[in-house]
């Protein structure tokens, strides 16, 4: 038998002990504990504001919000929650060990070792961000409507910008980095979110892609200039929201938990609370735009309580 001890984080979480060492020993061993319930071992990268594991705003990630949403009403579970990192949640993943990550967004080489869940987060898609006093730059990359035909940009070797590592791209723009890659001007740089918008503030790097959630998180947190402020632009070809989902170790195990996030989420309503937590997140122009797509668009339309 296993302690019913629990510790609770900066956030509000009520996490069951089992001892966690113990616990995850044991999953990763086998993922059922002894008194017939599944371990769930939750990994959580540092990925603002989806999930947000320190500081003032612990715990108030979408994700987050998700997570102990879904923990609350899956008793059956014995969920174990650890601070992690991309890398190693993919690592741990195609070991084939039994973990599960909230928030990801599904891609062909991902659902080869990934079980995903439906439709969790609803999001405005990537972006290009750039600095606001070289905008000017990208002019003849962009089309009538200011989206940024981002296969020909990543031609001009004179715009640097970077591929993060384990990150999830959408077709066009990882085609598009497929295509440029070994050129000067696309630099690989680790899992670090944070790194990326620094380059791009000091001017180390022309632009990056990112979501809009991600842009006003990082442009409150470093303070810049108004010369300096990140402005962001639509990327031609992607969708006009990005759907997220919970992801699982590829095996019986992982679908069963999938199964019941699915369940969860579809007696959620038309709204889940997370959704909201997304929308604080954004600058009132994304946050207006959000609501007027999720409103047209929400895969939780047909969900009922």
């Amino acid at each position: 038998m296993f302690s019913a001890a629990t510790w609770q984080d900066g956030a509000g979480f009520c996490q069951p002990l089992l001892t966690v060492g113990m616990a995850w020993s044991l999953a990763l061993a086998g993922g059922v504990v002894q008194a017939g319930e599944v371990s769930v071992n939750w990994q959580m990268p540092d990925y603002p504001p989806v999930i947000i594991t320190s500081g003032p705003y612990q715990g108030t990630g979408y994700a987050d919000v998700f997570l102990r949403y879904f923990i609350e009403r899956t008793p059956e579970f014995h969920h174990v929650v650890q601070n992690s990192s991309m890398s190693r949640v993919f690592g741990l993943m195609k070991q084939g060990l039994p973990v599960c990550e909230p928030s990801l967004l599904k891609t062909a080489e991902r659902e080869a070792y990934v079980d995903f869940s439906g439709p969790v987060e609803f999001v405005l898609p990537h972006h290009l961000v750039v600095r606001a006093d070289r905008v000017g730059r990208l002019a003849a990359y962009r089309d009538g409507g200011g989206a940024v035909d981002i296969a020909r940009l990543m031609r001009d070797t004179t715009l640097i910008t970077v591929r993060q590592e384990k990150r999830g791209y959408p077709p066009p723009v990882l085609e598009a980095m497929t295509a440029a890659a070994g050129q000067k001007n696309l630099l690989l740089t680790s899992d670090d979110d944070e790194g990326p918008f620094r380059q791009l503030a000091s001017g180390w790097v022309d632009y990056i892609i990112s979501y809009p959630d991600e842009i006003n998180w990082f442009s409150r947190k470093l303070q810049l200039p108004a010369e300096q402020k990140f402005v962001y632009l639509p990327i031609a070809g992607l969708p006009e929201y990005t759907i997220g989902y919970v992801g699982c170790t590829k095996s019986e195990w992982g679908r069963k938990v999938v199964r019941r996030v699915n369940e969860i989420v579809a007696r959620a309503g038309k709204r889940p609370p997370w959704i909201d937590a997304e929308a604080r997140w954004l600058d009132p122009e994304a946050a207006r735009r959000y609501e007027d797509v999720f409103v047209r668009r929400s895969p939780f339309k047909s969900n009922s309580r």
